[in-house]
C-alpha cells in the first residue's frame, strides 16, 4: 500500500460519516455517474466536467395522512392514518457541471451543480398489502440538484490501480400535478426530494495511457421526503381535501458498476458508465478538461 494510504482511508471514512450525518438531519436522486474509483488528478491540478445521466429506481414511502378537511362534518382535522406509497420506476434525467480538485497526494474532491427531473406513477399500499389509490402523471420539471464527493487511490501496481469513491447527491425534481385513476374528479399535487449516497470500491485497468476500464461493487442508499395533497368532489358537490407527508426510507442496496474512460488528448477525457442494483439501474456519460 502506498505511503499515506492509511491516512487517506481514515480521512475518507470521517468525510463519509460527516456527509451522512449532514444529510440525515436535513429534509432531504436515481443513480449518479461516479467515474473511476481512484484519484484522477496530480498535485496542484483541477478539472471541470459536464455530466449527463439517466436512471430508473423504485422507492417506498412511509407516513401519515396529516390533515383531512370534510366541509359536511366540520373544520380540518388531524388523524393518525398510517399509509404507504410505492414509487415504481422513478425515471430521472440529470444534467450537471462538476468541479474537481486535488487536495492531497492521490486524493481528489469534487462538487457538482445541475438539474434533475422525475417522471412516475405512485401507488397507495393498504394495510392488507393490496393497492389502493393509484396516482398517475407525476412529471416533475427540472429542479435544482447538487452533490459532492471524494475519490482516492489506495494501491497501484503496473497498470492496475485500486481505489474508492464516495459521493452524496441531492435532487428536487419539483412539484407536479397528479390524477387519481379511480376518481376522475380528483385534483392533486405531489412533490419528491431525496438524498442519495454511493460508495464504490474497485480496480481501474489502464491500457497504453489511452483507455481505462473500471468497475466493481457499490453501496447505494436513498433517503428523502414525499408530499401529496389533493381534493375530490363528494355528494352533494362538496370538496373533500387531504394532505400526506411521507418519508422515503430505502434499505442499503448493493449493486455493480462498469465504465470506461477514454483519453481524448489535450487533457480531455470521456467517461461512459452503467450501474445496476435490485431496485435501480442507470447509465451516464461525462467529459472532463484538466487544467
Amino acid at each position: 500500500m502506498k505511503k499515506h494510504s492509511l491516512i487517506r482511508v481514515a480521512l475518507t471514512g470521517v468525510f463519509m460519516f460527516s456527509l451522512a450525518q449532514l444529510a440525515c438531519n436535513s429534509t432531504a436522486f436515481g443513480l449518479t455517474i461516479m467515474g473511476p474509483p481512484r484519484s484522477l488528478l496530480q498535485e496542484g491540478e483541477s478539472a471541470i466536467g459536464l455530466e449527463f445521466g439517466y436512471s430508473e429506481m423504485d422507492l417506498q414511502t412511509f407516513g401519515d395522512i396529516t390533515e383531512v378537511q370534510q366541509p359536511l362534518i366540520g373544520p380540518s382535522i388531524v388523524i393518525p392514518d398510517y399509509t404507504e406509497y410505492k414509487i415504481k420506476k422513478l425515471q430521472s434525467t440529470m444534467i450537471s457541471a462538476r468541479i474537481d480538485t486535488n487536495i492531497f497526494e492521490d486524493w481528489d474532491f469534487f462538487v457538482r451543480l445541475g438539474a434533475t427531473d422525475g417522471t412516475d406513477n405512485i401507488k397507495e399500499v393498504l394495510a392488507d398489502d393490496t393497492v389502493g389509490h393509484e396516482y398517475a402523471d407525476f412529471d416533475g420539471d427540472f429542479g435544482f440538484s447538487w452533490g459532492l464527493g471524494t475519490r482516492t487511490t489506495f494501491y497501484e501496481q503496473d497498470n492496475v490501480t485500486w481505489g474508492a469513491i464516495f459521493q452524496v447527491n441531492w435532487a428536487h425534481p419539483g412539484k407536479s400535478d397528479v390524477t387519481d385513476e379511480s376518481d376522475p374528479s380528483f385534483s392533486g399535487e405531489a412533490e419528491i426530494k431525496y438524498w442519495e449516497f454511493q460508495l464504490a470500491i474497485g480496480p481501474t485497468i489502464e491500457y497504453e495511457n489511452m483507455l481505462r476500464i473500471y468497475g466493481g461493487p457499490f453501496l447505494d442508499f436513498v433517503k428523502g421526503d414525499f408530499d401529496l395533497c389533493g381534493s375530490t368532489v363528494s355528494p352533494p358537490l362538496m370538496s373533500d381535501t387531504f394532505s400526506a407527508s411521507h418519508e422515503i426510507r430505502e434499505e442499503s442496496q448493493i449493486g455493480g458498476f462498469l465504465g470506461a474512460q477514454w483519453n481524448l488528448g489535450n487533457n480531455n477525457t470521456l467517461v461512459t458508465e452503467a450501474q445496476l442494483t435490485d431496485d435501480a439501474w442507470g447509465i451516464g456519460v461525462s467529459t472532463t478538461w484538466k487544467f
